[in-house]
């Protein structure tokens, strides 16, 4: 057990958005923290879940559909239970092992989107664009969500999300 409870992170935005850079920027300034990755979990076409898009001849990978969810979470929870059965105590390699960053898509402003492979002509306006504004008004009213400016200073954003996660810590040892 590490003797500290599990902190968990989420850090969303659109494809390309610089997520997994600041995940990245984070992890490497908290040894022994694990980092989950939501992209590892986009199911395969032609996967009856996906929703297809035929004017597109493509699929709709900007909504929860399009995600193996269960194995996420279930992974979320395996990471969970190992933090109470853990005995051995925190080394100075591992002093963030309670920390959990999800790595995730959703956005909250409009960027240019540079994705390699590019989207399909009208992806974007069709499908991202309209599933961001969504999914934006689900969690507008949440008051444990911090939004920040992707378009700001990706060092000052790192520098303030390791602050805020370092803070956290120091409150719940």
């Amino acid at each position: 057990m590490t003797g500290k409870p599990p902190i968990i992170i989420g850090i969303s935005g659109i494809t390309n958005s610089g997520k997994t850079s600041l995940t990245n920027k984070l992890r490497a300034h908290l040894p022994g923290c694990l980092t989950i990755c939501q992209d590892s979990y986009f199911l395969e076409p032609p996967d009856p879940r996906l929703t297809p898009i035929p004017e597109l001849d493509h699929y709709n990978f900007d909504e929860l559909n399009a995600l193996d969810m269960d194995a996420m979470i279930a992974d979320v929870q395996t990471w969970k239970d190992a933090q109470t059965s853990d005995l051995s105590g925190p080394t100075p390699s591992d002093l963030y092992n309670n920390v959990l960053i999800l790595d995730g898509f959703r956005m909250y402003a409009l960027r240019t989107r540079h994705y390699t492979p590019p989207d399909k002509p009208g992806y974007f306006e069709k499908i991202v664009w309209p599933e961001s504004i969504n999914h934006q008004r689900e969690i507008q009213d949440q008051d444990d969500i911090e939004h920040l400016d992707g378009t700001a200073n990706q060092e000052e954003l790192c520098q303030k999300v390791l602050c805020d996660i370092q803070r956290l810590c120091r409150l719940s040892s």
